[in-house]
């Protein structure tokens, strides 16, 4: 099977940050996207928001790139996460996060293996966290 370089897309409707990640994340692709991430949060203005991160087609990510993402994850909610799902194919991806960002433990992230499924979840809980701080 042929790996694929990383390319990665973000968007931002209605309180919903989408990314989508696709192929082999190294150092410099993660920073890319870290970079690109940061930049649609922070023009938020601390406003709160959810992520929809859509791994499924991840193939794979050096040390570095995890240690990224870890970065990512530790730093979102400063910037007003209020709720993050997680679109996976498979045990291996999600396994690799869970050993590399042990803090996805203590956080409440959730995972899904169907996109619809994620987005539907993420909508309400992103309601119903802004009703709450309402």
């Amino acid at each position: 099977m042929q790996k694929h370089l990383s390319t990665s897309f973000i968007n931002y409707d209605n309180g919903i940050v989408v990314s989508e990640l696709h192929g082999i994340f190294n150092q410099k692709s993660a920073e890319e996207y870290q970079k690109a991430l940061f930049s649609l949060v922070m023009s938020l203005n601390n406003q709160p928001f959810a992520l929809l991160a859509d791994i499924s087609r991840v193939e794979g990510a050096t040390p570095e790139a995890f240690d990224i993402v870890k970065r990512i994850i530790n730093r979102l909610p400063e910037f007003g996460l209020v709720a993050k799902a997680y679109v996976y194919k498979g045990p291996v991806i999600k396994g690799m996060m869970f050993q590399r960002i042990p803090e996805l433990k203590q956080l409440e992230y959730s995972f899904f293996t169907d996109r619809n499924t994620a987005s539907d979840w993420l909508t309400k809980e992103y309601q119903r966290q802004i009703s709450s701080h309402s």
